[in-house]
């Protein structure tokens, strides 16, 4: 057999278009019916002034009736906004009236109209600055314009004084005159100029003070008189800085309290001298002093009634007391209060006030004594002997002086004592001790004890009930451990299979798949002797868990592949393995598709200590080839089988507007040859062999658009090795079913393979019609993508 029929025999897949450039007849474009024409009507608007009123709305109207438009080519002097008309500033406005026309009217010639735009008057504000004097600061000038422009300055008296800017300075006595003008600019007139003229008065003599200080004063003595001259021979004049200090009356100085004095003396001048700087003086006002005269209560006794305090201060101001050992006595006012034996120390205190200074404190200390305190005694009755389980007797206890009598156990761990109620805690000897810490009065008694026997009684049987929690699953939560003893007495338990289960107080956990012993026990008492321990089996389970595993899908050889997802009830991970290594292989989550058939995917999950394996779960789905693979059309192909039918196999071309990897095929041809062949791309891959008796499809995605007369069909055909139709589709046209926005999927089935069929083959024709311009390109460009036969 020749080495053509073996290529031929691996598979065949090829396309044909078959252009037909139709005839269109006659030729010339189509007759155009011309526009009317129309003009504009617009009267230049009158001349303006900038900064005046609102201007007046622009009017133009067009023979044609449509509205007219307007536009400002000198926006420096004028904008437009509709029919409303701003000035900017003063120039010659320039403004064009347009109508663009309509599918009825032609446009309009523009109109242009020019009218001038005044510059504004602008006026100034200038406030005099008065009458102004020799060697004292000159005012500000000041002076605005109603344009917001700046004003200038000038002096035409400058021998009396000049400007620099808005500063005045003054040169000699005189009348002074100063001119405001403002310039103008390309919008506003120059300013009428305004004059103030003043008079600058001459300058003052200087004089000075010479103010002796008056000395430190003291509080309730006369101060001496204040003196001050001044170089003028002008009164000087005193004033008080601190009034709450000292105050002043002429030249009489008053001290007011203790503190710093400040007082100023100054002379404000008169036409001939210039006021003196003032001079200020400051001295220190002592408070008078004074003493506290206190002999003290002398020593004291605890429980007597102490003396009233008594102090005077040389002030006549009143003495207050304090103490400064409260644990021994207190004071309130000039009451004191013996607390207990001890040092009592007193302070007598004047914090001054008036014309006083604070006075020295003056400590006085008292030796408060105990006096003697009475005897007491206890009278104790013993409880007698005791026997543990049965009450016990309460216990009395009382004392000569009527106080409270304290009970305490020596005697721990055989007996105890809360207030009088006795406690048997275990055989033994009890002993408890009666005591009276006596208190001011009374001197502590002698304290009593009393000393009996606690005997034992027989215990008590009791017992233990147990239902146990019954058997359990890994993974669900046990229920708490539930038991109780006859005597009351709480029952402990315990796992006696720590590998299986543990448990903490009632709490049982599940720790492993297996048997779980749990022992319950009451260790007993005094009263009761310790249960039979009371234990429960239980076996502990594996947890069931399920596996959900979405097929992926049928796949296609060539295209990526989603990866495995699958999930565990018990949230382990899934683990997946390929049962068909011919055709898929799977490594982790990844799925690597090899040939063509059927791929099955088992998912597993083997389980843990608390898990059992879950059921394996299965998907299976079919791996087809794409006769194009990475989206077909990548490079066009090289001669493939049955040469009669590819002899003309070339002349699509390829577009980048692929459906599915980087290019398509288009079926337009720019050149409307007569016989244009498609044939398949080089990068189809393994070819499946025709099953005779099978009923393949036909998909493949179109997009594009046929032309107003335009017709755009497929056929295909099964040949036999040498190129002989052996079944035929005829022309199925699909331009119906096809827009130039988004891809069409187009499906076909030919039927049952026949006997001898040895390739497929596809022919795409079309007739190409007029271009299109609504579109923007020839009709029939047509694009085909992703074709495959499975």
């Amino acid at each position: 057999m020749s080495s053509a029929f073996h290529h031929f025999r691996r598979w065949a897949f090829a396309f044909t278009s078959f252009v037909a450039l139709a005839s269109c007849g006659g030729g010339g474009d189509d007759a155009v019916t011309p526009s009317l024409p129309q003009t504009i009507l617009f009267e230049a608007p009158a001349a303006l002034t900038f900064g005046a009123s609102t201007p007046p709305p622009l009017l133009a109207s067009s023979t044609s009736g449509l509205v007219v438009s307007f536009s400002s080519s000198t926006p420096t002097v004028c904008t437009v906004s509709g029919t409303a008309l701003s000035l900017t500033g003063a120039g010659t406005c320039t403004i064009t009236a347009e109508q663009p026309g309509n599918l009825e009217f032609a446009a309009a010639a523009p109109v242009v109209r020019s009218f001038a735009v005044a510059p504004a008057v602008q006026a100034i504000t200038f406030v005099s600055p008065g009458k102004q004097k020799l060697g004292t600061p000159p005012a500000a000038l000041v002076a605005t314009s109603t344009s917001g422009l700046a004003v200038s300055f000038a002096s035409t008296t400058p021998d009396v004084c000049t400007t620099n800017g808005a500063v005045l300075s003054l040169v000699s006595a005189g009348n002074c005159t100063v001119t405001a003008s403002q310039a103008g600019n390309t919008n506003y007139m120059p300013a009428v100029s305004v004059s103030h003229a003043f008079e600058v008065e001459a300058l003052l003599r200087a004089q000075s003070i010479a103010y002796p200080s008056p000395g430190n004063q003291t509080l309730g003595s006369a101060p001496a008189p204040l003196t001050a001259t001044s170089t003028s021979g002008l009164a000087v004049t005193f004033t008080s800085l601190t009034p709450s200090i000292c105050t002043v009356s002429g030249a009489t100085l008053t001290l007011v309290s203790a503190g710093v004095c400040t007082t100023a003396a100054s002379q404000p001048g008169n036409a001939e001298y210039a006021a003196a700087e003032a001079v200020m003086q400051s001295v220190t006002v002592a408070a008078a002093a004074q003493t506290i005269s206190f002999a003290g209560p002398g020593n004291q006794t605890l429980g007597s009634p102490p003396p009233t305090l008594s102090a005077t201060a040389t002030s006549g101001l009143p003495v207050a007391f304090s103490s400064t050992t409260p644990a021994v006595c207190t004071v309130s006012g000039t009451t004191l209060t013996l607390v207990a034996v001890g040092t009592c120390t007193i302070s007598a205190n004047q914090a001054g006030g008036g014309i006083y200074a604070e006075a020295a404190t003056v400590t006085r200390s008292v030796t408060v004594t105990a006096a003697p305190r009475a005897a007491q005694t206890i009278t104790f009755a013993s409880p007698g002997n005791q026997t543990l389980g049965s009450p016990p007797a309460t216990l009395t206890a009382t004392a000569s002086s009527g106080l409270p009598v304290f009970l305490a156990s020596t005697t721990a761990s055989v007996c105890t004592v809360s207030g009088n109620t006795l406690t048997l805690v275990a055989a033994g000897t009890c002993i408890i001790d009666a005591s009276q810490a006596g208190n001011a009065t009374y001197a502590a008694a002698p304290t009593v004890s009393r000393v009996f026997s606690v005997a034992a009684a027989p215990l008590l049987p009791q017992s233990i009930s147990f239902a146990g929690p019954g058997n359990q699953t890994l993974g669900s939560p046990p229920p708490s451990l539930v038991a109780t003893a006859t005597s009351g007495l709480p029952v402990s338990f315990a796992s006696s299979t720590p590998s299986t289960c543990t448990v903490s107080g009632s709490t049982l956990t599940l720790v492993a798949a297996g048997t779980c012993i749990i022992d319950a026990s009451q260790a007993g008492n005094a009263t009761y002797a310790a249960a039979t321990t009371v234990s429960r089996v239980l076996t502990v389970s594996t947890a069931a868990q399920s596996i959900t595993f979405t097929s992926p899908g049928n796949q296609t050889l060539g295209s990526p592949t989603a990866p495995l997802v699958a999930t565990a009830s018990s949230g382990l991970p899934v683990s997946f393995a390929s049962t068909t290594p011919s055709v898929c292989t799977v490594s982790g989550t990844t799925l690597t598709l090899v040939a063509a058939g059927s791929c099955s995917i088992d998912a597993s999950q083997a389980g843990n200590a608390t898990y059992a394996a879950a059921p394996t779960v299965t998907a299976s789905f079919t791996v087809a080839v794409e006769l194009f693979a990475n989206g077909g059309f990548e490079t066009a192909g090289a001669t493939t089988p049955a040469e009669a039918w590819l002899a003309a196999a070339s002349g699509y071309t390829l577009s980048n507007q692929g459906r599915t990897g980087s290019s398509a095929a288009q079926l337009s041809s720019p050149q409307f040859s007569a016989a244009v062949m498609l044939q398949n791309s080089v990068e189809q891959g393994n070819r499946p062999p025709l099953t005779v008796g099978t009923s393949p499809t036909l998909t493949f995605w179109a997009k594009g658009f046929a032309g107003t007369t335009g017709n755009v069909l497929f056929a295909i055909r099964y040949l036999d090795g040498t190129g002989n139709i052996k079944a035929n589709s005829q022309n199925q046209f699909f331009q119906g079913l096809i827009n130039p926005n988004t891809w069409t999927k187009i499906t076909f089935n030919l039927g049952p393979v026949p006997a001898g069929s040895l390739a497929a083959f596809i022919e795409f024709s079309q007739a190409i019609g007029p271009i299109d311009p609504a579109n923007g390109m020839l009709a029939g460009t047509v694009l085909i993508d992703d074709v495959s036969l499975q």
